[in-house]
Order: C-alpha cells, then sequence, then structure tokens
C-alpha cells in the first residue's frame, strides 16, 4: 500500500498516459476494422486487403522495434515505416493511414480521472511523458475536449522529435525524454515523482533519470525477480488521492 499523502512529499508530478490517466487505446488486431476507418476519413483509393495489410504490417514492425532497448533513441515515425513497407502507395494515401493508425491508438480520459488531474494542479506542477507511435495532435485534443490540457506545465511526447533526423526520436526508457520534462518542469528533480504503469518504460526510465517512481500494478502482478524496484506501488492512479 502507498500512503494517500504521498504526493505531499513531492512539488511536482509527471504521469505517464496510457494505463495511468488514458484508457482504451491502442486497438489494434484481427478484430479491427481499419477499412472503417479509412473510409470514414475519406479514404477511397485503397483496397480492403491493402490497408488491413499495410496497417498491420506497420503496428508490427514497430511493435518489435519498441520492445527493442537498443532502439529507444533511434525511433522512426509512423510515416517513416509506412514509406518503407509500402513504398509505392502514394504519399496522400500513406497520410491517410497515418491517420487511420492514430485513431486506433488513440484512448480517452475517463471525467474522474480528469477531475482529480485538475485538484493535482493546484497544488503541484504536473506533466505528462508518453510513448505514442503517432503525431501528438489528436492527444492534446482529447486533453482539451477532457479539460486536461491546461493542467499540465508540459506534454512530453515521444513521437515529437527533435533531431533532423526522423528515426532519430526517443522512446521510453531513454532518459531524454524525462530530462525534457524536468526542464520545462522547473521542478528540482528531488521534489519530482513519476508514475506510471510499465517496470520497464516507466519505471526503470524513471529511476535512472533520478526520480521517485510509482508503478501502477493494474493487474496485481507484483514484482518479479530483476524487475526495476519503485519506490511505492498501487493498483490505480486515483489511490493517491485522499478526495
Amino acid at each position: 500500500m502507498v500512503p494517500t499523502d504521498v504526493l505531499s512529499s513531492f512539488g511536482g508530478v509527471l504521469l505517464d498516459m496510457n494505463g495511468t490517466f488514458m484508457f482504451g487505446g491502442d486497438r489494434f488486431g484481427p478484430e479491427q476494422d481499419y477499412e472503417a476507418t479509412y473510409r470514414a476519413f475519406g479514404g477511397q483509393g485503397l483496397a480492403s486487403e491493402v490497408v488491413r495489410r499495410t496497417i498491420t504490417a506497420c503496428f508490427e514492425s514497430l511493435g518489435v522495434i519498441y520492445e527493442d532497448p537498443k532502439r529507444c533513441d533511434s525511433f522512426p515515425s509512423v510515416l517513416e515505416k509506412l514509406r518503407e513497407l509500402a513504398p509505392d502507395l502514394p504519399e496522400t494515401e500513406l497520410n491517410l493511414l497515418e491517420r487511420v493508425i492514430a485513431q486506433h491508438e488513440l484512448g480517452r480520459v475517463p471525467d474522474a480521472y480528469a477531475l482529480r488531474l485538475k485538484r493535482l494542479a493546484a497544488t503541484h506542477r504536473v506533466g505528462v511523458v508518453a510513448n505514442i507511435l503517432s503525431r501528438k495532435g489528436p492527444w492534446l485534443d482529447e486533453f482539451a475536449r477532457a479539460g486536461v490540457l491546461k493542467v499540465f506545465a508540459t506534454t512530453v511526447f515521444s513521437s515529437d522529435g527533435r533531431s533532423i533526423k526522423p528515426s532519430r526520436r526517443s522512446i521510453k526508457p531513454s532518459r531524454k525524454l524525462f530530462d525534457r520534462a524536468l526542464d520545462a518542469l522547473t521542478t528540482p528533480r528531488s521534489e519530482v515523482v513519476f508514475v506510471g504503469d510499465s517496470l520497464r518504460c516507466d519505471i526503470g526510465g524513471a529511476a535512472a533519470a533520478g526520480l521517485a517512481t510509482v508503478w501502477i500494478d493494474r493487474r496485481s502482478r507484483g514484482l518479479q525477480a530483476g524487475d526495476p524496484q519503485p519506490t511505492f506501488t498501487i493498483t490505480d492512479l486515483l489511490e493517491l488521492f485522499d478526495f
């Protein structure tokens, strides 16, 4: 159990996003109707099988790279991977497929979590450090819809990419993302806690960046030998709030 007043020990809180305060995203798999999403965006030029095959190949290829610790500072963009996998498709079609992938990746911020985030921002500097495959626009739109966009002093998305070479984007657990967020948060590192649900990406990455950590063990799996060791463990973000 974690003390309900643990946040009072910190002046800044950095949050993971998916599985922490956003849910229902990453809708990929054989049961997904990518063609319907493609048509909804005005796509007409590609056959259903081409849409399904290209999106599936892109997601699976990026998934392999995501799990490779050697690639945490050389992660490609969705559009870059689509161009590699389907070099004969027109750029307009690749852009549509990129939008389809983003739509299936995007989740939703439930009202209960939005309320807690707003209250947290009244007492702490709050930021987000999130891994996403797609460009951040739809996520910022969802933050605005949920009324939490102005809650965050900083939002650092892995897909932002600041290098000249597009394939040099960083993803958690790369320290670069945590350091970028801390620079914007302007709260001393020793006074910041990171909250997330991935032991490898969130807890391991944040601890390596010198941050205290709270692990959301949503499935109550417990820690295994060799796992990164969080400072605190909870099963839901809402447990950190006593209001």
